[in-house]
């Protein structure tokens, strides 16, 4: 009988296909399986940045109101199983070995190269179809129009956080070209809630929409929230107001990603799963935690982990980290994955640091250290090259004092080896 590790060795063997975008694959895979998504309530998540965060809040207010949820996420910080969960609890061991038994003779049959991301999702679909939770809640792995999540042909919401220049080799080089992709998750009749700012993306989307015969609601025009000095927000939305808002997660877009939560949950309630109660809504908010989001994970020094991995990722963190900073010494690790705007990147995050460790995830998508030291090297004068995240921390901790900040950032892959060395748990 094949074990989890062997299991695991076929698995993370797909991912050397790297990406490959189509619905051919999982399309096959779904047929062949019974079809899984049809018997599925899904939410379908699409954006460049936060999509994580919105599912995470999401989450906790439906299972604060008694609903049994599924969450299929990517990438995982620590163990495969964090991309399938029923609840709080994820896919076992044995389940994934089952389900890869299943899976596989199907994979070997197709003649075309099958993505680790074809695969896994497939096996989601599956895994939930068993469970029967009452709504899943389904993240985009890349884009949308073509991304094996696709295949849910029929879900209850979408939706749709921002939208950012990235993978321009897959997705276009231009804001309204990434628009037309994310937006290929959009269906017939189906409501879409974003968080997309810009007014010709938003107009694009709405046109869209309209044709569709579909309602869509955008953050800051049909639905808003208001800041207040003390930290806490109100959110003003389509159907109801809450005030006096707290979340626990640092970050002024995570009030942003919160509102977005907030206004599917008003738009599920119509399915008649729930009528929603407002102290359930202020408890769940203030229980949700996103590991690996502005996180801090010691002191003395002081050591905080963020994935952001994109331009527009690293301006939402940037307030956040001068914040952190304030007049203490900054070493900053970074590691990036070599598709992204590294230029963009380093130009905003590099300037605040007062020393940089450059490093890299055990990826053959990540930037080699060498060329991302070439990139900060105009930004700060102190820039050592190291070869894995485990050399990067060790060497920081060396270097800081115990008054100083060390923060590392630029991929979720670096965030995840980090919590791997620094023995971490995430969830």
């Amino acid at each position: 009988m094949i074990s989890y590790q062997e299991t695991l060795d076929y698995l993370y063997g797909l991912e050397h296909f790297g990406i490959s975008l189509g619905l051919e694959n999982i399309n096959e895979l779904c047929v062949a399986s019974g079809n899984p998504q049809n018997r599925l309530a899904i939410v379908h998540v699409a954006g460049s940045n936060g999509k994580g965060s919105t599912i995470a809040f999401l989450k906790q207010m439906l299972r604060a109101h008694g609903l049994s949820v599924g969450v299929y996420s990517s990438p995982h910080l620590r163990h495969f199983s964090e991309r399938i969960v029923v609840d709080e609890t994820p896919i076992s061991e044995a389940e994934i070995v089952a389900l890869t038994r299943k899976l596989r003779p199907i994979v070997e049959k197709i003649p075309r190269i099958v993505t680790f991301f074809d695969f896994t999702t497939c096996m989601a679909l599956l895994y939930f179809a068993e469970k029967m939770p009452d709504i899943v809640l389904l993240e985009t792995g890349l884009g949308g129009r073509l991304d094996a999540t696709n295949v849910a042909r029929e879900p209850l919401l979408t939706m749709i956080t921002n939208i950012a220049l990235e993978h321009e080799e897959f997705l276009g080089s231009t804001l309204l070209e990434v628009a037309a992709e994310k937006a290929g998750i959009l269906k017939p009749g189906v409501a879409l809630v974003s968080g997309v700012k810009n007014d010709e993306v938003r107009d694009f989307m709405s046109v869209k929409q309209r044709e569709m015969a579909a309602a869509c609601d955008f953050l800051g025009r049909d639905f808003r929230l208001r800041r207040s000095a003390d930290g806490s927000f109100s959110y003003f939305g389509v159907e109801n107001n809450f005030t006096g808002l707290r979340i626990t997660m640092p970050g002024r877009h995570q009030q942003d990603n919160a509102a977005l939560a907030l206004r599917a949950l008003e738009s599920l309630s119509h399915e008649g799963l729930f009528e929603i109660d407002p102290d359930l809504v202020a408890d769940a908010l203030l229980k949700v935690v996103w590991p690996g989001r502005l996180q801090k994970v010691a002191s003395s020094p002081d050591i905080y982990l963020d994935g952001a991995h994109n331009p527009h990722g690293i301006r939402a963190l940037e307030p956040e980290l001068k914040r952190l900073k304030g007049d203490r010494r900054l070493v900053l690790l970074l590691g990036v994955m070599k598709d992204k705007r590294i230029k963009e990147m380093t130009s905003k995050i590099a300037p605040l640091a007062d020393e940089i460790i450059v490093t890299q995830a055990p990826l053959d998508r990540a930037c080699l250290p060498e060329r991302l030291a070439d990139e900060v090297k105009a930004y700060c004068p102190t820039v050592t090259v190291t070869d894995s995240v485990a050399e990067a921390l060790t060497l920081a901790r060396e270097r800081a004092r115990a008054e100083d900040l060390i923060f590392l950032t630029g991929s979720l892959y670096c965030v995840g080896e980090a919590f791997n060395v620094l023995d971490l748990p995430v969830m």
